[in-house]
């Protein structure tokens, strides 16, 4: 049997979860690494350097959100993709999930295999993302890919993931507008249906750090980068 792949951190107070989900993913050859308890969790993660961590959002002591701002912090687990794993499925769960720094919401319950499915598109795009982006200067923005960090002006700009993955892809066709299906599928691997906010909120996040000229709305459709 071939040596486990990705590591992987869940974090979740219910023994039982945490066991199935264990099942599902050492199944799929994953290294898989658990705690029910938050503070411990987060000293596991600056430990082990997990490369996903699956996170309940409702966790005694400090919360899903919590765990994943303390993530954030850490500039040694600055690439490390967090997904929350949660029954709630509001709108404003999921917009502070992404505002904190998530790269996916998964709510449940959904099968053991769907959930893998998902782990693994994630998974994909960490070791190889689909769209490659050369470094490339344009007049008050440069897109560094190396070293996964923008220059705006001069001024270096340290971008969560996601938002990195969504401007990279807009700058490889700048001008040209991307469809929200697009957008999903390359950056997620899978579509994004209308009425999920994930898209917006990072596109939110993008302007408010890069300011308003960069990323074109079209209404109904999606964005595209005006450089």
């Amino acid at each position: 049997m071939a040596s486990p792949i990705h590591k992987i951190l869940v974090i979740d107070s219910d023994s039982e979860i945490i066991s199935a989900i264990t099942t599902a993913l050492k199944g799929e050859e994953f290294s898989v690494i658990s705690s029910r308890n938050s503070r411990e969790a987060i000293k596991i993660a600056e430990t082990e350097l997990p490369q996903l961590v699956l996170v309940d959002l409702l966790m005694p002591e400090l919360d899903g959100i919590d765990i994943c701002i303390e993530l954030r912090h850490k500039p040694e687990l600055s690439n490390t993709l967090i997904v929350f794993y949660s029954e709630r499925n509001e709108d404003y769960s999921q917009i502070a999930a992404f505002n904190a720094g998530a790269d996916d919401y998964i709510i449940k319950p959904v099968k053991p295999r769907v959930l893998v499915s998902r782990l693994k598109a994630l998974l994909k795009r960490y070791t190889t993302l689909q769209v490659e982006v050369e470094k490339t200067k344009t007049t008050g923005l440069t897109i560094d890919r190396e070293r996964y960090l923008i220059l705006k002006d001069g001024d270096e700009i340290v971008l969560p993931r996601k938002e990195f993955e969504i401007l990279s892809l807009l700058y490889t066709s700048p001008r040209k507008v991307f469809t929200r299906k697009e957008i999903s599928e390359l950056i997620w691997g899978y579509e994004i249906f209308s009425n999920n906010r994930t898209i917006d909120v990072h596109i939110r996040k993008l302007r408010e750090k890069l300011g308003d000229k960069y990323i074109k709305t079209i209404k109904g459709i999606g964005y595209s980068l005006e450089v």
